[in-house]
């Protein structure tokens, strides 16, 4: 399973219809109709930087990458249009309003809630985990997934950091991007379970790496429907 192709209900996600294109489609047509879009959503051009417009880049930049692939797009396709192995997760995806940021260092700071020198090892002695994923007693006997959004660095997938014009990297060759880690719940995960994740070594694909070089995350059972 490709966390990157399934929304929060464990639908395939229509990257064709993201981007208005054919399943047919050439790879130059996959690519002019990349570069439009980005040159619609990306910060640079509208000045907007909010979660939603990180969002949709997010959406925007993974889905170039994924069909301008060709081995990518290939097992995508077979995913998005099954033959016998439909190629869905095992397990039910758990929703996103469940997957509990404690720490944001923007939100955090402009609350006036953590003290800007303080480090991410003082945090975490205080909070406990990065994230906290509310499951319920039934995910954890039978399993679930959950998708943790995290903050990411992407080679710039149009010019491949050989365009000092670029209009997505502006000449920079890397983007600022987010990316989800998939988390497993096993079946029997009992409750506080505590996940800890060494980020450098789980890149989400070959041109791209978390910006965090760990994440600590918590899994509280028979909660989620109270919180």
């Amino acid at each position: 399973m490709n966390a990157s192709w399934y929304d929060d209900s464990g639908a395939v996600i229509n990257y064709y219809d993201i981007f208005n294109l054919p399943y047919t489609a050439r790879a130059d047509e996959v690519r002019t109709a990349f570069c439009a879009l980005i040159k619609r959503y990306h910060t640079d051009c509208t000045g907007m930087n909010s979660d939603t417009d990180r969002k949709k880049i997010a959406l925007i930049i993974s889905a170039y990458k994924l069909l301008s692939d060709r081995e990518s797009r290939a097992r995508y396709d077979r995913a998005l249009f099954p033959h016998g192995d439909d190629g869905a997760p095992s397990y039910p995806i758990i929703p996103r309003s469940r997957v509990k940021y404690s720490f944001s260092l923007a939100d955090l700071l402009r609350n006036r809630l953590l003290n800007p020198r303080m480090k991410r090892r003082d945090y975490i002695h205080s909070l406990g985990q990065d994230v906290e994923i509310l499951v319920t007693s039934r995910e954890a006997a039978r399993g679930a997934i959950a998708l943790v959004e995290l903050s990411s660095r992407s080679q710039c997938p149009l010019c491949l950091g050989r365009d000092r014009e670029c209009n997505v990297c502006r000449g920079v060759g890397r983007i600022q991007t987010t990316n989800a880690l998939q988390v497993a719940i096993r079946p029997g995960t009992p409750d506080g379970t505590v996940m800890d994740f060494d980020l450098m070594a789980l890149k989400p694909d070959r041109f791209t790496s978390f910006t965090m070089r760990s994440v600590r995350i918590k899994i509280t059972v028979g909660a989620a429907s109270a919180r």
